[in-house]
């Protein structure tokens, strides 16, 4: 039933340009065949078009944020035909993205007689120096693109001996094209968010300053490990099941909310002796209109700081002056310019120079080199 409705619809008009009903299988068959888990999603597609289509030699390239094509996976071809490729006939690619933007938006499958003649082809230092060294002679690319943007790209051969690649292959591959690239984009955006989520774990785990990520009304989504000690320290005495729910529910009930304002405040532990609560809420996002604000509670334990601070860069602060080290402290708390100014009773332009002379003092070029600094 899936099929035959799919089959009468169409997919691009396929079925007005001609295609016929054993295409419209093979490419069912390709889609379902490339639904596997995003570090095989490549292979398994140059596998699929050497299965149900016969491309039987094949390289699939995914793009950078440039456009850059980087990164080949290989079907048949020689490691060799790479290391030379991208060392130096990249340039001379005669259906190379960059080179044939204008065709791209329209057509996502071109054959290299889509730009010029055999016999043009055949005259090219790219046939004649790489292409042919290697036995190949036509060739058929794939621009793969999502919103405008290339993210991959798949580069076909033939030998002169096989048959050419015809406007019916051109025309199954601008089809495939568009499911390629959208499961390509949505692997390349996942593994981005995977990357980013590490980075950041990484550089959290590490600092001394705590932190929690709640989404209210106190549903817990991010804590570091220095949360997870500074509010033991903050319950000391205490038997608590879970120390970190147990200070959130304590600050809820300090404001009689379920949603903390954002504010800055100073308590006390019996180690640590001071630590600066400061709630920051987040900002709405289109990906974040229908979910629930979070908001961040930073611990800064000042006594943990104020000794890896003397440890490491006690001679640099040393050179900073009485409103500079208020203004670094500011910093510290997570201090917008506008409140720095506020708090200092000082122009925006005055908080500027102050940090401007901080950065300089401190070896470091902007705030939040200042505060991975701090933090570190």
């Amino acid at each position: 039933m899936i099929v035959e409705t799919w089959y009468h619809k169409g997919e691009n008009n396929l079925l007005d340009k001609g295609a016929s009903k054993t295409d419209y299988l093979k490419v069912l068959q390709f889609i379902d065949s490339i639904l596997v888990p995003a570090e095989s999603f490549r292979k398994q597609v140059l596998l699929s078009l050497s299965q149900l289509f016969g491309f039987n030699r094949s390289i699939f390239w995914t793009a950078d944020r440039q456009g850059n094509l980087c990164d080949p996976l290989t079907y048949n071809v020689e490691d060799r035909l790479i290391q030379e490729y991208v060392s130096y006939y990249f340039q001379f690619d005669l259906l190379h993205p960059q080179k044939i933007l204008h065709l791209i938006s329209t057509s996502k499958a071109l054959r290299i007689n889509d730009i010029m003649s055999y016999e043009e082809y055949e005259q090219s230092v790219y046939y004649k120096q790489f292409m042919q060294v290697y036995g190949n002679y036509d060739m058929i690319s794939v621009y793969l693109e999502k919103e405008n943007k290339l993210v991959g790209g798949i580069g076909l051969a033939r030998s002169k001996q096989e048959k050419g690649f015809t406007a019916d292959d051109a025309q199954v591959l601008g089809t495939l094209a568009k499911h390629i690239a959208n499961t390509l984009a949505m692997h390349t955006r996942v593994e981005e968010m995977e990357n980013e989520k590490l980075l950041f774990e990484t550089h959290s785990n590490m600092s001394s300053i705590g932190m929690i990520i709640v989404e209210p009304p106190a549903f817990i989504r991010y804590v570091n490990p220095a949360a997870r000690d500074i509010c033991i320290e903050l319950t000391c005495g205490n038997i608590w099941t879970n120390p970190i729910k147990a200070f959130i529910g304590q600050l809820l009930a300090d404001h009689s909310t379920n949603r903390l304002p954002a504010y800055v405040t100073t308590v006390h532990s019996p180690t640590l002796q001071e630590v600066t609560i400061h709630v920051q809420h987040s900002f709405q996002t289109q990906a974040s209109y229908q979910r629930k604000l979070q908001y961040v509670i930073y611990l800064v334990p000042k006594s943990k700081i104020a000794s890896r601070i003397a440890s490491h860069d006690s001679n640099k602060l040393a050179l900073l002056t009485p409103k500079e080290w208020e203004v670094y402290e500011l910093v510290q708390q997570g201090s917008t310019n506008k409140q720095i100014s506020g708090k200092l009773h000082i122009s925006l332009n005055t908080v500027k120079r102050h940090l401007q002379n901080i950065y300089k003092k401190m070896e470091v070029t902007n705030r939040t080199s200042l505060c991975y600094k701090i933090n570190w």
